[in-house]
């Protein structure tokens, strides 16, 4: 795509909080290609591309790892990524690894927190196939507390577990209860497939 036709606004939407969410999950950024892996291909499909484009008009690629049973949306732009970097403070290679939590998404005001954490759920979270119960996994202490202050200031009930897993530690956070779930889901909105689908069997949403 030309560069003249991409997109780059100075105000941050919550659509673009969405995105940070996203890449701080599933991201890497190397060499000006943004790349965003998940195994489910409906979300590539029909989450992130139409996201990206409205956002950015920037077409994401995809590819399917049949080896390690994954996709990945890919696109090089170094408009967009320079914008990522600079802009949006998403770290360079590898973004798990260098994360950190920029100072105007501490400020942000509670609908693009909430729009943050939908991309962090869509990204990191899970939902029992069994019960009401949600998750979010993270080896981030900076998203583990935005996320619970998060959570408290909107008053959802949560319990939290850290665990030593190999070189870092990993920090859980859970949400139980058929009417904490449903207030969590007046607040933020998850678009991930495949946890959609296990909401709407727990008749979490309709």
């Amino acid at each position: 795509m030309p560069s003249s036709n991409i997109k780059l606004l100075e105000n941050l939407t919550p659509d673009m909080f969405r995105i940070v969410g996203i890449l701080h999950g599933d991201g890497n950024m190397s060499f000006s290609r943004i790349l965003i892996t998940d195994k489910c291909k409906d979300y590539h499909i029909t989450v992130l591309r139409p996201l990206f484009r409205k956002v950015f008009n920037l077409r994401l690629n995809l590819f399917h790892d049949q080896k390690r049973n994954s996709y990945y949306s890919h696109v090089k732009n170094k408009l967009v990524y320079n914008y990522l970097v600079a802009k949006l403070k998403i770290p360079k290679g590898s973004i798990r690894k260098n994360l950190f939590i920029p100072a105007y998404l501490k400020k942000a005001n509670n609908n693009c927190k909430a729009s943050y954490v939908g991309g962090i759920f869509d990204s990191e979270g899970s939902v029992s196939k069994r019960q009401a119960e949600m998750n979010l996994s993270t080896t981030c202490v900076g998203i583990h507390h935005l996320v619970k202050s998060f959570l408290r200031n909107n008053k959802i009930k949560f319990s939290q577990l850290v665990r030593n897993r190999r070189q870092n530690k990993e920090y859980e956070i859970y949400i139980y209860g058929r009417d904490n779930i449903k207030r969590l889901l007046k607040i933020v909105e998850i678009k991930h497939p495949d946890k959609l689908l296990r909401l709407k069997q727990l008749s979490l949403v309709h």
